[in-house]
């Protein structure tokens, strides 16, 4: 499944089959749950007998306040509610620690050790739109 990126919303990859997503690009949508609203029913579909663990990478450029709760609420829902073992990849850009910064901060709220990847600032211009 894929959510294409735009202006203000990240592109969005799920593969359904290693139980992976991916996210990366600006994060402001007017709504984050609208928008995510089929990354969320994806999610509501998992249950611990069929997953074992599911991967996040987030690769973002900023987002706002909603975004910023809706990814909370999917981590916390597949790690609390479902029980389901998380692998997250947070990627950052090299001059942009602030970004670094929420995802060590997102890592201490779900309380699941977050990989840190440092991703040279010039790729990004790669995957704009």
């Amino acid at each position: 499944m894929r959510i294409p990126a735009t202006k203000h919303t990240p592109l969005v990859e799920i593969d359904e089959a290693a139980y992976t997503v991916k996210i990366s690009g600006v994060c402001i949508p007017e709504n984050a749950y609208v928008h995510f609203k089929s990354l969320e029913s994806w999610l509501n579909t998992l249950t611990p007998d069929k997953v074992e663990e599911v991967g996040f990478t987030f690769r973002l450029e900023y987002m706002n306040t909603l975004s910023s709760k809706a990814f909370l609420d999917y981590l916390r829902n597949v790690k609390d509610q479902k029980q389901i073992s998380l692998k997250v990849i947070w990627e950052y850009y090299s001059d942009d620690e602030e970004m670094r910064d929420h995802g060590e901060t997102f890592s201490e709220i779900t309380d699941i050790p977050f990989e840190y990847r440092m991703v040279d600032a010039e790729d990004r211009r790669l995957h704009r739109n």
